[in-house]
């Protein structure tokens, strides 16, 4: 048995060379596909042929008019041979001329049908060849076909729920790693163009520290986060100065936990540093907020003033100098209520170093929160708090909050429980919340 391996470029060139170098006879042994120096892909078959067998003789054509006996012709036996005169008559001295009686006419029996002519089977066994060869090449592609099946259909779903929420045209050029990101992003109410930013500044990032975008999806993620965290201003919390009074001020929408957020915020200084604590209210529109503020104060054991007019604001801040905090809660009003806004921007026009925080629910609406944002300007907030964030699944609206606006995060609020569920805000929490770590199986 000869056997000889043939590569080509494709099936049907390799099949080609085995039937010419080989012959019909030769049968294939095994397939499987390799890339050469260049990259490209080759198709490597097996083939094998039995030299011993010999070729059948096709069988001699018959006489027309002969008969198909089932035994050949006897080679080189002598025969006799047919007299062509009828026989004489045979003689004999003084007896009668007998004559040769005459040879019975041979019966004829009938010649059986010819059978039909030999059927070609060349073009179906060159077809069963052709598709042996195929079936074998597809046995050593099926494991790469199941991957890519996989990844097709990743690619499939991630493609349509990005389709669902948006996507920009110049997202397009994203590999499939940041591609995903994106899609993550999105899926968490991050603006679609702060998103596609942040998937830039990644690409950017992995090609001048990897020298390559397409690496894999937890390492695209761990990039994009440090790429989060950059992207979000921190500021410091409260600064407490021996022997220097520090006031600041909560201000923002109704509802939005601007009095609960005081009640943390003192009672870290009280209980946590052992500092010094006063309470002020400007906001004389709730009594139900003065008085949620009042049992704050008694629980916390902590003096608590209202102030009706700026000279009141005044009296209060000079009679509490030797404390290091004074905490000052303000009425939350509609945003729209420009003379109420303007009443409140007199009465902190009082305080040249207030530090005004202004706060913010994570549940709003992030278009809401942009218009929240802008119509408190007036006031010159220096920086954000972000409250309730455990009433909310998505957290995007506070980063995109926080690039439009252009102030620091200062504090996050994640409950009701006084003081614990107030963080200090840091980058990486924002960047946990905003695309969270991947998860790690032990």
């Amino acid at each position: 048995m000869r056997v000889k391996t043939f590569e080509a470029a494709s099936m049907q060139d390799a099949l080609e060379t085995i039937k010419r170098e080989m012959g019909e006879e030769a049968f294939i042994l095994s397939t499987k596909t390799r890339k050469n120096a260049s990259g490209a892909s080759l198709i490597e078959v097996t083939a094998a042929v039995d030299e011993a067998q010999a070729p059948v003789a096709p069988e001699p054509a018959m006489a027309v008019g002969g008969t198909y006996g089932l035994r050949p012709p006897l080679a080189g036996r002598a025969q006799r041979p047919v007299p062509t005169d009828p026989p004489m008559a045979l003689r004999s001295e003084g007896a009668p001329v007998i004559a040769a009686p005459a040879p019975a006419a041979p019966s004829r029996a009938p010649l059986p049908p010819p059978p039909p002519p030999p059927v070609d089977l060349q073009p179906l066994r060159r077809e069963l060849l052709e598709i042996k060869g195929a079936v074998e090449a597809l046995k050593d592609q099926e494991s790469k076909n199941a991957s890519i099946l996989r990844e097709l259909d990743q690619l499939k779903a991630m493609l349509s729920r990005i389709q669902k929420q948006g996507m920009p045209q110049a997202q397009l050029h994203l590999p499939p790693s940041l591609l995903e990101l994106y899609g993550d992003l999105v899926g968490n109410d991050v603006d679609s163009l702060i998103a596609l930013r942040l998937c830039e500044y990644t690409q950017r990032s992995l090609l001048e520290q990897c020298g390559d975008e397409t690496v894999d999806p937890e390492k695209a993620r761990l990039f994009m986060r440090r790429v989060i965290a950059n992207f979000i201003p921190v500021a410091a919390p409260i600064q407490l100065d021996p022997g220097k009074m520090r006031v600041a001020a909560l201000v923002g929408p109704t509802g939005v936990g601007k009095t609960t957020t005081i009640a943390k915020l003192a009672a870290y200084a009280k209980l946590e540093l052992k500092q010094k604590v006063a309470l002020l209210t400007l906001d004389t529109f709730r009594l139900a907020a003065v008085d949620q503020l009042q049992q704050y104060a008694q629980i916390l054991q902590v003096p608590i003033h209202v102030a009706l007019t700026v000279e009141d604001l005044r009296s209060a801040l000079r009679f509490y100098q030797d404390r290091a905090l004074v905490l000052i809660d303000t009425p939350g009003h509609n945003p729209k209520d420009t003379e109420t806004l303007g009443q409140l921007r007199r009465f902190l026009d009082e305080l040249p170093e207030v530090e005004t925080h202004l706060v913010l629910s994570a549940t709003t609406k992030p278009k809401d929160l942009a218009d929240l944002a802008q119509r408190f300007e007036p006031l010159k907030p220096g920086r954000i708090i972000f409250t309730k964030l455990d009433e909310t699944s998505t957290f995007g609206p506070i980063l995109s909050t926080l690039v439009r606006v252009k102030r620091p995060l200062s504090y996050l609020g994640t409950g009701q429980e006084v003081p614990q569920d107030l963080e200090m805000a840091t980058s990486r929490r924002v960047a946990d919340l905003i695309l969270p770590a991947p998860q790690v199986n032990l």
